[in-house]
């Protein structure tokens, strides 16, 4: 496969400027691979892991058990950076970041857990390292080989060869998405889903990973381990006798794919039939061509109409839950023959459902400063909470007002560009923001500011939005603050032509989003058709978006918001200062992944009656020496009383001398030693 340029560039665009849009690989999976006849010196059950995610499950007929894992594990999985050392140019491997490698696993092990399957994958060092040389060679090439002839093959090493031999191979994509795309199994030549039936191996304990980025004109590759000498093992439990994809149950809309499947070990599904009804409506399908040696014995369809050879292809979703029900007929098992039926129910993870129950918070409303006061949620649902996380903020009123003469300290850009973020518009005087592609990556610009919206909240903005192509949108997002789960708000996409001549105003309403603490970014997206990005690479003026006059009126903002974490559902909250505050809660479960935030609750922290400690007194040259402290509250005037007896009539000591050790918090009174046994009290009026 060779590197391809889009050379989508008008007369008029060529004239202005030179060069051509940008363009990445197309994915490719090329064949699954055969299974090694002898798998006794693959990794079994007593190699040494190079990293574990534990083991995860998630209840698939639980709507918000299966929302909560999609949004908070698998989503976790998503946008780590790579962090390479790699150079393939070099054929040098390198190594990738551990949060990199990490986030692979946990995609594997999330796949695994959603189709019933021990989650408990482990990568191998040894088969991880043998796998990055793998990946560098296939990346240096061009190509996928499992097996063959290696001549003329840059990069080659004898490791190399091995782990092609014994892995999932991916080129044109790495790490996580490589996982979701062998689970999508694309292509003519994977009709069987051997990719995903590897995936979704029941025996499987020991994996391994190796990936490289683009780099130049090489692609970005994959190499999954898949055998371990436990493949042709015993079959360990399943929470269905069956291992299919999608699994019954609910399941997110972005990870149903045109081909379905059914695996059932030792089965004879030949002469099987599948039968498909959408919300009871029957559908027509496929069946794909029946082939064995690709782990289990697996069945595998797409609805008619669906065409399951491109990477591109998406399974139809209306926004709404849609049940599926699927009878597979005339399976030839050792008891018979028998036919298995089940129900998928496809939903959007972006909605809950009715079987949300956000968390509430109960406590005070009005809290006392410098003291702790109690709070407590109620129970998240989900069953694999493991703790709580805790949001506190101050809330202040105040809009925000900002255009590109302040600079950049009200927002965070990433990735950091190549290029001058602030510059003299292509159109009239001052400045503007200016995003712009140049490589392929989305160019983010985020404010800083959590806003708390009212239902008046607005937002708006100038925008322009000049040469792009109509793979280039625009796009301002919004998002609980600390999500990453961002929905559009506005969207604007490029034509291939010279896109707006004049600034234009937008006013966009946040009612929608009223009570509740949210994040804004403006994103100058990049989407890829057929797995090409077709761009303009170039920071001229008049190419990409630019902004100005960002404004958000009506909108209390949230400042020095701070987390904790408790074990259970109880919480201590000790305001600094009077003022208004937002209190928060949020389950997390399998003890590192974050569910929804539950309903904020107003405070107002309040001065409480002052309190006042006193230490024991001190007797110096027939001097009592009477310290105390005030402890919270506000006092101005205190009183020295005392009593010969505890039970007795107290008497103020109007010869007392107060002084100021600490001002506002520790003073002391000092008087003369009487004859008697004497008691004292300090008080304020």
């Amino acid at each position: 496969m060779q590197p391809k340029l889009w050379l989508q560039l008008g007369l008029l665009l060529a004239l202005l400027m030179p060069g051509s849009h940008a363009a990445s690989a197309q994915p490719a999976l090329g064949d699954a691979p055969l299974p090694p006849a002898d798998v006794s010196g693959l990794p079994g059950r007593r190699a040494r892991p190079l990293l574990v995610t534990g083991g995860l499950n998630v209840n698939p007929n639980s709507r918000e058990e299966v929302r909560g894992f999609y949004n908070g594990v698998f989503l976790a999985s998503a946008g780590i950076p790579i962090g390479s050392t790699a150079v393939t140019a070099q054929c040098l491997p390198g190594t990738n970041s551990p949060a990199f490698m990490n986030a692979t696993l946990l995609r594997i092990n999330w796949f695994r857990a959603m189709g019933g399957l021990a989650a408990s994958i482990t990568f191998d060092a040894g088969e991880s390292t043998k796998d990055q040389a793998a990946a560098v060679m296939m990346a240096e090439h061009g190509a996928l080989q499992h097996v063959g002839v290696w001549t003329n093959w840059d990069c080659f090493t004898i490791a190399a060869t091995n782990a092609s031999a014994n892995s999932n191979l991916a080129l044109g994509s790495d790490g996580p998405d490589s996982i979701t795309q062998y689970m999508l199994d694309f292509g003519a030549n994977n009709y069987e889903v051997g990719h995903r039936r590897y995936i979704l191996y029941p025996q499987t304990q020991i994996m391994g990973t190796g990936d490289v980025p683009a780099e130049n004109t090489n692609y970005a590759t994959n190499a999954t381990w898949v055998f371990d000498a436990n493949f042709f093992g015993p079959r360990p439990p399943t929470r269905t006798p069956y291992v299919s994809w999608p699994p019954a149950g609910y399941v997110p809309c972005q990870v149903v794919y045109p081909q379905w499947s059914f695996a059932l070990s030792n089965a004879d599904l030949s002469a099987a039939t599948v039968s498909m009804a959408s919300n009871g409506v029957r559908m027509a399908v496929t069946l794909q061509p029946y082939l064995l040696n690709y782990g289990e014995n697996t069945l595998a369809w797409h609805p008619s109409g669906l065409d399951p050879t491109v990477s591109t292809t998406v399974f139809p979703f209306s926004g709404t839950d849609t049940v599926y029900s699927i009878t597979i007929s005339n399976v030839v098992t050792a008891s018979g023959t028998n036919s298995f039926s089940y129900g998928v129910t496809v939903f959007d993870p972006a909605t809950a459902g009715p079987d949300y129950f956000p968390l509430v918070i109960f406590g005070t409303n009005q809290p006392v400063i410098s003291l702790a006061n109690h709070y407590s949620c109620t129970p998240a649902g989900n069953p694999n909470t493991t703790s709580y996380q805790w949001l506190t903020a101050q809330a202040t009123n105040g809009n925000l007002v900002d255009n590109a003469l302040n600079g950049t300290t009200n927002f965070t850009i990433s990735p950091a560009p190549v290029y001058p973020l602030i510059i003299t518009p292509p159109v009239g005087s001052g400045a503007c923001f200016h995003l712009a592609h140049t490589n392929p990556i989305a160019q983010v610009m985020q404010l800083n500011q959590i806003f708390f919206p009212a239902t008046n909240t607005t937002l708006s903005f100038k925008s322009l939005l000049g040469y792009a192509s109509p793979f280039e949108v625009a796009r301002v997002q919004v998002a609980p603050w600390g999500g990453t789960n961002w929905q559009d708000l506005y969207t604007d996409t490029g034509t291939n032509g010279a896109g707006e001549s004049a600034f234009t105003q937008h006013s966009l309403s946040l009612s929608h989003y009223a009570g509740q603490a949210i994040g804004l970014r403006f994103n100058y997206d990049l989407v890829p058709v057929n797995g090409q990005y077709t761009y303009f690479p170039y920071a001229y003026p008049n190419v990409g978006w630019c902004l100005e006059n960002i404004m958000v009126t009506n909108s209390q903002q949230l400042l020095n918001a701070t987390t904790n974490a408790t074990a259970s559902t109880n919480f201590t909250f000790s305001p600094l200062q009077t003022g208004n505050y937002i209190l928060q809660a949020q389950g997390m479960i399998f003890n590192s992944f974050l569910l929804d935030w539950g309903t904020i609750k107003q405070v107002t922290a309040m001065l409480g009656p002052p309190v006042i400690t006193l230490n024991a007194p001190a007797l110096t040259n027939n001097q009592v020496k009477i310290k105390f402290t005030l402890a919270s509250g506000v006092a101005t005037n205190f009183h020295l009383l005392q009593a010969n007896q505890l039970n007795g009539v107290w008497t103020t000591n109007v010869t007392a001398i107060l002084t100021t050790n600490t001002p506002g918090s520790i003073f002391q009174f000092t008087t003369t030693n009487g004859s008697a046994m004497r008691y004292y009290r300090v008080q304020t009026p």
